[in-house]
């Protein structure tokens, strides 16, 4: 009987104890919405909570307990929805982006009816995620001034410092920035003269990271700023072949490039705040493997293990698998076809090599197919592009590291493409474009 009636009187007290502790939980989260930079030594510091608050971050909004696995800390979402409250619980910051239009794809500046709705419409974007806890900071468009002419990219800027001085009258928790599609010509002096409330830049650049910090130097910026963009070489930065089309680093090489441009651009910088690698997921642009650091399936690619080792000092256990600088031999009629063409008759045989790194002696498999190229469409700033899956029984045989690959009948443009897979689903991939002609 004694035990009955303490019972109840047991459980309301752990009731309390738990609302308690819910209650100081809530407290804790909501203050790290709390969000400033300040001064510190020659240059400065993200504070969060208070907290010294260096970006770890990613482009993307998926794979978030792997970004957790890796170190990482935040992610660049322009399409909220449900990635707030996900990235929330799982203590990731988002750097919140407010999608505002761009000249080159129709939007007209000097149409003040115009740029005063859209002012509207980012008033209520940010009234509806002011106070959710893991906004971080907001950033008012996306390369909005790539490929226009300097008058309407200075017209861009004055609808930018009319949006950032909205947003500091609305929230004075977040900080304010925009996204500049590289610093060319004196696009940090425009911002200097015509957004002076920014708090900072968020920079998009893939080869010139390793150089960004004397660059910005040279255009005299002297407020903080975020490498938003970097990865492998861009489609416009890399060798082409004789007939036109880019030629794409293998996942190997572009795990290099990540791990090279953070040591360069962000690590010891005192006034950079930190970065978002591109592109943690996959996406089609240019080819399906160029930009994402993930294969289409989900296998995690070389550039994860960079990143990981970036922001945390350590390599994963279990690393990739590597693609060597031979990257992949096509033999056509039993000789080594020239590396300077790679044109092929239409409906030939070719034999390809890859080039594989297994250090581990563990059983690995490997996957090819072909595919059309369309590298050398007119897309730019990452425009969506449609899909190119790969051509049916293309692929004749697969033994090892080799392949048979059946050319098409129809002349035109492809690309010849490489996975191989540890056994634990990790990944290294290539390409290589060919030329198919009728003769």
């Amino acid at each position: 009987m004694k035990l009955t009636l303490q019972t109840p009187m047991l459980n309301r007290a752990k009731l309390c104890l738990g609302i308690c502790i819910a209650a100081l939980n809530l407290l804790a989260t909501d203050a790290l919405s709390a969000v400033k930079i300040v001064p510190k030594g020659d240059g400065y510091e993200l504070l969060r909570n208070g907290q010294p608050y260096l970006i770890k971050g990613v482009c993307g909004s998926t794979r978030l307990d792997e970004l957790v696995a890796a170190g990482g800390n935040s992610i660049s979402a322009y399409e909220p929805g449900p990635i707030l409250d996900q990235a929330g619980e799982k203590g990731i910051s988002v750097l919140l982006g407010l999608p505002i239009r761009s000249p080159r794809h129709g939007f007209d500046y000097s149409n003040n009816d115009a740029v005063k709705a859209q002012l509207e419409n980012v008033r209520q974007q940010v009234l509806k995620y002011k106070d959710h806890p893991a906004v971080l900071m907001w950033v008012i468009g996306n390369e909005t001034e790539l490929s226009v002419s300097k008058e309407d990219r200075i017209r861009v800027w004055k609808a930018v410092q009319q949006i950032t001085e909205m947003i500091k009258q609305v929230d004075g928790e977040h900080p304010v920035i925009t996204v500049v599609a590289g610093i060319g010509g004196s696009k940090l002096r425009e911002l200097d003269e015509y957004c002076p409330a920014l708090d900072a830049v968020g920079i998009n650049t893939y080869s010139g990271a390793t150089s960004l910090p004397s660059a910005i130097a040279g255009q005299g910026w002297k407020r903080p700023w975020l490498l938003t963009e970097f990865g492998p070489r861009g489609h416009w930065e890399v060798g082409k072949t004789c007939w036109g089309v880019p030629i794409e680093d293998s996942s190997t090489l572009k795990a290099t490039l990540y791990l090279k441009a953070y040591k360069r651009a962000v690590e010891g910088q005192p006034t950079c705040l930190g970065s978002y690698a591109f592109l943690w997921g996959q996406k089609q642009e240019k080819t399906h493997t160029w930009y994402g650091m993930f294969l289409p399936e989900g296998n995690r690619l070389g550039a994860v293990d960079a990143m990981t080792m970036a922001w945390t000092g350590k390599w994963p256990a279990q690393r990739c698998p590597e693609i060597g600088i031979r990257v992949i031999t096509i033999r056509s009629n039993g000789a080594v076809a020239d590396s300077a063409t790679h044109i092929f008759p239409a409906g030939s045989k070719v034999q390809c090599t890859v080039d594989v790194k297994d250090a581990d002696g563990a059983r690995h498999t490997t996957r090819w197919d072909l595919r059309r190229d369309v590298t050398d469409n007119p897309s730019s700033g990452g425009d969506a592009e449609p899909p190119t899956p790969p051509i049916k029984d293309a692929v004749v045989s697969v033994e090892n590291d080799q392949a048979t690959i059946q050319l098409p009948d129809v002349a035109g443009n492809y690309r010849i493409f490489v996975y191989h897979f540890n056994p634990d689903g990790s990944a290294a991939t290539a390409n290589l474009p060919i030329q198919v002609v009728c003769r």
